[in-house]
């Protein structure tokens, strides 16, 4: 069982983690403008394009976020989600969002 100033200051990290990527979502969403050209206008499609890709990564982020503050309120934050052992305190610091215990994460990568 995780001590509850662990879990406020986890809380307090997702959450800060959260809106820094809300924001970064919110900027990617504006189409670049560079200028008029035909050159400016394809650095504009590049951009957009690939901003539509790390978008994408943002957003799988910030779900992961939100499952783990959901997790925070329903009292099961830290618990590996394959054996349901508890998520060592040293991987859930270095990654909050984390849903398994090393054990479970590196068997998952054989």
């Amino acid at each position: 069982m995780l001590e509850k100033n662990f879990l406020e200051q986890q809380k307090k990290s997702l959450l800060a983690e959260k809106e820094r990527l809300e924001t970064k979502i919110k900027e990617l969403n504006k189409f670049p403008e560079y200028g008029e050209s035909e050159d400016d206008n394809a650095m504009e499609m590049a951009d957009f394009e690939s901003n539509l890709s790390i978008e994408e990564q943002l957003k799988f982020l910030l779900k992961k976020i939100n499952d783990a503050l959901k997790a925070i309120d329903d009292s099961t934050y830290g618990t590996c989600k394959s054996c349901g052992e508890a998520i060592e305190e040293g991987r859930l610091e270095a990654m909050p969002y984390a849903e398994l215990c090393v054990k479970c994460y590196k068997d998952s990568k054989k």
